[in-house]
This record gives C-alpha cells, sequence and structure tokens, in this order.
C-alpha cells in the first residue's frame, strides 16, 4: 500500500494501476492471501478515480470474496471505505453512508495509531461530501468535529473551508477555516499546501476577486508540477483559463486551454492503457474462476457415480436443477450489469465533469454525444444562439433552476427569465412545460 500511496499522492493514478497489476502476479504466485486483497482493493479505488466503477466493483467484491477466508481490519476498513467511495461517485449516498459505518467499526480495531487515523480521515472526509451533498447540517458539523479531533491540520481545514465555497454560503466562515490552514504550513507536505492554495484561488473567485483568485491558482502551478501530480494540474490549467476568459482576456485563455488539452491527451492515453491492462486481468480471473468451478463440478460428479452408481437419476435431476439456476443467474446478473452501465455512462458522466468544472469544452462534448437531439432542436428552431443551447443542454441534463444558477452564476430571476425567453423563441404552446418538452424531445 505504500507504494500505490507514493504513486497517488502525486496523481499518477495510471502508475500505480500499473505497479499493482505487476505485483499482483508475484501475491499470486507465493499465494499471498493478503496481498492479493490489497491489490484487488487498491485496483478497485484507482478504476473508481478513472469512473470505471462497473470493473472497480468487480474487483472489491473479488477482494470481499477473498475475505471471507481471513480476519484483518485494516483490509476489511480499507475495502468498505472503497465501496464507500464508489457509492458516493454513483449518487448513491445512503448506501455510501452504510459502508462507511461498517469501515468505521474495523478501523477502530486496527492497533497501528498512524494507519487508524489516516483511515478515519479518509473515511470522514468522503462522509463530509455526502453530508454537503444531501445538505445535512447536523451530520456535516458534527463530521467537521470529528476530522479535526482525527487529524488536525492544514487538509483537515481546508476540506472543511471547501464545502463553505462550495455552497457559496457563510464565506467569512470559509476564509477563517484557510487562514487556519495556511498557518499550518508548517507541518504540512507540500501536496496539502498545494491544494490548500487552490482553495484559496476557489475562494477569491467566489467573492469575485478573480485577479486575487489568479495569484493563488498559479503559485500551485510550481506545486503540482513538482509533485508530478498531473490531474491536479489539469484542473489548475481548466480553472486559470475560464477565470481569464471572464475577464475577457482571451489570450491568455487560449494559453492555458492549450496546457490543459495537450495534458489531458496525454492522461487520456496513459489512462486507457492501464484501464486496458486492468480489464484483460479481470476477464483472465473470471475465465478462471469458471474454470476451477467447472473441475470441482466435473469432479464431483465423478466421485458420485463411482460411489453412488445406483443414484444416477437423481445425480442427473439436481445437475439440470443447478444449471437451470445458473442460468437464472447469468441471466440476472446480465440485466444487473445492463443497468450498471447505463448507471455509470462514460459520455454522461465526462460531461457531467465537464459541466462540474465549468470547462470551455462542454458545450462542445453536448453536442457530439447528444447529437441527434440537437439536431432536431436546431431543426425545430434554426435561429437558436450557442447561449440557448446552453440552457437546454442543462435542461437536458434535468438540472434544476438552483443549479442552473450555480454554474452560471446568476439569480433565480434571472434564470427563470431566460426560460420564459427561450420558450417564446421555441414557439410553445403556453401549456406546454419546457423541460418536459426538452427531456422528450
Amino acid at each position: 500500500m505504500k507504494s500505490t500511496s507514493e504513486y497517488k499522492k502525486r496523481g499518477d493514478f495510471e502508475g500505480a494501476l500499473k505497479f499493482n497489476m505487476h505485483v499482483l502476479t508475484d501475491y499470486e504466485n507465493n499465494g499471498d492471501s493478503k496481498g492479493v486483497i490489497m491489490v484487488y482493493t487498491n485496483i478497485g479505488s484507482i478504476l473508481c478515480s478513472f469512473s470505471r466503477h462497473k470493473e472497480s466493483l468487480e474487483y472489491l467484491d473479488k477482494a470481499k470474496k477473498e475475505l471471507s477466508k481471513i480476519k484483518s481490519p485494516i483490509l476489511t476498513a480499507n475495502l468498505y471505505n472503497e465501496y464507500g467511495r464508489n457509492y458516493t461517485r454513483l449518487g448513491l449516498y445512503s448506501q455510501s453512508n452504510d459502508a462507511f459505518n461498517k469501515a468505521e467499526q474495523y478501523i477502530r480495531k486496527i492497533s497501528n495509531e498512524k494507519q487508524r487515523k489516516f483511515l478515519l480521515f479518509y473515511n470522514y472526509s468522503w462522509k463530509h461530501t455526502n453530508f454537503i451533498r444531501n445538505k445535512d447540517f447536523d451530520s456535516l458539523q458534527h463530521i467537521e468535529k470529528k476530522m479535526l479531533d482525527v487529524m488536525p491540520g492544514t487538509l483537515a481545514y481546508t476540506r472543511i473551508a471547501d464545502g463553505f465555497i462550495d455552497k457559496r454560503s457563510h464565506l467569512d466562515s470559509a476564509a477563517y477555516y484557510m487562514d487556519k490552514a495556511v498557518s499550518n504550513f508548517n507541518t504540512a507536505n507540500i501536496s496539502e499546501k498545494g491544494i490548500a492554495l487552490f482553495s484559496y484561488g476557489d475562494l477569491y473567485n467566489v467573492k469575485g476577486n478573480k485577479r486575487k483568485a489568479l495569484e493563488y491558482y498559479e503559485k500551485t502551478i510550481d506545486i503540482f508540477e513538482q509533485t508530478q501530480n498531473k490531474p491536479a494540474l489539469l484542473t489548475v490549467f481548466d480553472t486559470i483559463s475560464n477565470v481569464y476568459k471572464s475577464l475577457h482576456e482571451i489570450e491568455k485563455s487560449n494559453m492555458y486551454l492549450r496546457q490543459y488539452t495537450i495534458l489531458n491527451d496525454s492522461l487520456n492515453k496513459n489512462e486507457k492503457e492501464a484501464v486496458n491492462l486492468a480489464v484483460n486481468k479481470l476477464v483472465e480471473l473470471n475465465q478462471e474462476e469458471k474454470r476451477q468451478e467447472r473441475k470441482v463440478f466435473y469432479l464431483i460428479v465423478a466421485i458420485m457415480l463411482m460411489g453412488f452408481g445406483g443414484l444416477i437419476y437423481l445425480i442427473r435431476k439436481i445437475y439440470d436443477k443447478n444449471e437451470l439456476k445458473k442460468d437464472k443467474l447469468l441471466e440476472k446478473k446480465a440485466l444487473e450489469t445492463e443497468a450498471l452501465k447505463l448507471k455509470v455512462n462514460d459520455s454522461f458522466d465526462e460531461i457531467i465533469q465537464l459541466m462540474e468544472s465549468r470547462s470551455p469544452l462542454f458545450l462542445k462534448r453536448f453536442k457530439e454525444i447528444y447529437s441527434e437531439f440537437y439536431e432536431k432542436v436546431t431543426q425545430h428552431t434554426a435561429e437558436l444562439t450557442e447561449h440557448d443551447i446552453k440552457i437546454i443542454a442543462y435542461l437536458r441534463l434535468n438540472l434544476t433552476n438552483k443549479d442552473i444558477c450555480r454554474y452560471e452564476n446568476i439569480g433565480l430571476r434571472g434564470i427563470e427569465t431566460k426560460r420564459y425567453r427561450l420558450k417564446k423563441k421555441l414557439k410553445l404552446p403556453q401549456h406546454i412545460e419546457l423541460q418536459k418538452w426538452i427531456l422528450e424531445l
């Protein structure tokens, strides 16, 4: 886990995945069950970071199956933390909190204080995200206190400040916690300092002080280049590009957009290569499991035939029943797989991430992914502007007025006016509801 953590700290998830795929073979050859469980869980965690939730959950299920043979609080705690993280990213907050609660029970049993505190803070940080998204403010205050009790310092104060910044409320409290985060820089590592400085930039950005925000954002570039944290750099370049665009400094905006595009293409190539390794290994593991199941099955049948020749008819009946049950299970699994594919559709995840990060690529990718819908809309009304299409995209993605206000940085009355004008431009009858019409188009 130590080496995996080192890869993750610098944002090299592709390297971490390749490293785990390599050591998995060694653990398997040596019959090291704990090592295999640890690697399955690591791979599940990394695939979750790539939004490959189906494959991630399959690896976690394999780790869980192996864990049924041994007892290990740290491995079990780590496993349920990763289940919880997957569920959070899928929007299943209740299931996520259940998994994190189960993980916490095992974390309490870990004797090593450093490991216990690390896993608890990881657990509480993701619960903190769940409570923000569920608007469970009582639980949010409670979990923030627990985070500070477990690991007070730059990262904890930054996470708490991020909650206020994300909600765009109580920004004085956000500033208080960011000041606390900076005052603890003497005990923070360089990555934590980079995260804190970026959040300080977010705070000034939300306050409307774009120039000050840029100062903090640009400070993080050297840090993330030094730590080789490419995903963090990607976010920084995209954010700075958007801020310069809002200041109408298009040349600088395009400069950072070019850096974002070059780095994003490089990461996508490396990510695809690493994920293919994991998926191929998963296919191999599943095939091996089936071969072993068949071997055991045929051995049992052979023994029963030799020992109980007079029970051939009964054995045949049991065999047929088992085959029918297998078919039903396979059919059920196929249906579940298709449902999960819909849930974790890569293109949908991508466009949501672009929207949430306010990426300039959002509208371009929306048109590509929803090309048939876009063609219908423009055929219906040819004179739609790019801004009209953007509002239509929000409504097609089923966003509420409140969500659109946040992404467009305008008031509720403003978005209601935009919707009214859009409906009028589309020449929809008064009794037709705009969003319903868009969703059904």
